[in-house]
């Protein structure tokens, strides 16, 4: 799991309390989402696309919580505008994870064979 530095080397902007509530309710996800499999150790690539996708997966349950994604700000008086695309919130994190994560095998469900995913 990233650590609130790693998550401000990418640009990340919650604060530190922010980020770690975020972050385990992304790390679990990400346990759902690959059967635990985030949790085995992993080739270096795929170790940091697992991290830099929970760091995003924070920003976007920030956003949710936000009530929406940004689409205007005012700096003057602060005024931000939010817009509801047509996902459901479900569909909005899991398309950010499937972003990081679709190169790595790490979403792959199925059974025998021989998965990418499998071989962790």
């Amino acid at each position: 799991m990233p650590d609130y530095d790693f998550y401000c080397a990418l640009g990340g902007t919650l604060n530190r309390e922010d980020f770690t509530r975020l972050s385990w309710k992304a790390w679990a996800y990400l346990e759902a989402l690959t059967a635990e499999r985030v949790n085995r150790p992993l080739p270096a690539a795929a170790a940091a696309k697992v991290k830099r996708c929970c760091c995003a997966l924070a920003d976007a349950y920030a956003a949710q919580e936000k009530g929406g994604e940004v689409v205007s700000a005012s700096n003057d008086g602060y005024t931000e505008t939010y817009a509801a695309s047509g996902k459901t919130p479900d569909q909005k994190i899991y398309a950010v994870a499937a972003v990081h994560l679709a190169a790595t095998g790490l979403l792959y469900t199925g059974m025998g064979g021989t998965c990418r995913a499998c071989l962790y």
